[in-house]
């Protein structure tokens, strides 16, 4: 209960401040209090349950040794820095639960609408075979796809500029065998990692933009090997790394055509 009416107390404070006038913080804080009164009752269970004696324990063998508590007593920050660093680090959660792969989603779609209503719901834009033109979100943020499987829309290009894409959301793009362009540019969350799913995932792809992808090194380049048919790769080598711009260069050496654009964080890109 102190650790709820510290979180009131704390709320009313962040109401009564002039630089917090939406009240955004005020629900975090007393969801931070909830969550620390859970973590309190569960340490107490667990303290409780490591002295007490239960069915099925070695009776020759004791609980414990001591007669007083051991364990360091539980203290929580409720500093606003530690509060925003929560609040952010449940932002990510969330935002990794929303770009989770859905089955019948693309069980409905097929691959190819699926990614298309997962990209353009969040502000992307995408490319379809037989068309020239962008299909993106209008002045309402409302777009024409159809409900269901269409044979005809074929995704040959895909824009997630600026999208705070994480890991998890990569899955939404399996499938999609045709596709050709693909553009993360500005893609924080997009590392290593996530550059060795994709290149394993697109294996027509002619054309890949990855400036502006600050956690992706010379390691996720390696994986780029697999992609065959890549004809132009743009990157930004943001730690000025000999290592990073090698490894382009070996690229372009094993893969006939294709031509690394290798980028400051300075600069942008030429297209």
């Amino acid at each position: 209960m102190l650790a709820r009416r510290l979180t009131f107390a704390f709320g009313k404070q962040l109401r009564e401040r002039s630089c917090f006038p939406d009240n955004s913080l005020t629900p975090a804080a007393r969801s931070y209090g909830v969550d620390h009164e859970k973590r309190q009752y569960e340490w107490r269970e667990n303290e409780h349950n490591a002295v007490t004696t239960q069915i099925g324990d070695d009776p020759e063998k004791p609980k414990t040794i001591m007669w007083f508590p051991t364990a360091a007593r539980k203290e929580t920050d409720f500093s606003l820095s530690n509060i925003v660093k929560w609040y952010k680090h449940r932002k990510v959660i969330y935002a990794k639960a929303n770009q989770a792969f859905i089955p019948e989603r693309h069980k409905i779609l097929g691959a190819d609408l699926a990614t298309a209503h997962f990209i353009l719901f969040r502000g992307g834009r995408v490319k379809f075979k037989n068309n020239t033109l962008w299909t993106e979100q209008d002045e309402k943020g409302l777009y024409q796809l159809p409900e269901s499987y269409d044979p005809h829309y074929i995704l040959e290009a895909v824009d997630m500029n600026g999208f705070d894409l994480h890991y998890e959301g990569l899955s939404n793009l399996c499938g999609l065998v045709k596709l050709k362009w693909l553009s993360l540019k500005g893609c924080k969350n997009i590392d290593d990692w996530g550059l060795d799913k994709i290149s394993a995932e697109f294996p027509e792809l002619e054309y890949l933009d990855i400036s502006g992808c600050e956690k992706i090194s010379e390691r996720g380049l390696e994986s780029l090997y697999r992609m065959i048919n890549l004809k132009k790769l743009i990157a930004t080598n943001y730690h000025n790394s000999v290592a990073f711009e090698l490894t382009c260069f070996m690229l372009e050496d094993c893969m006939p055509g294709l031509s690394c654009e290798i980028l400051t964080p300075e600069e942008k890109t030429k297209d």
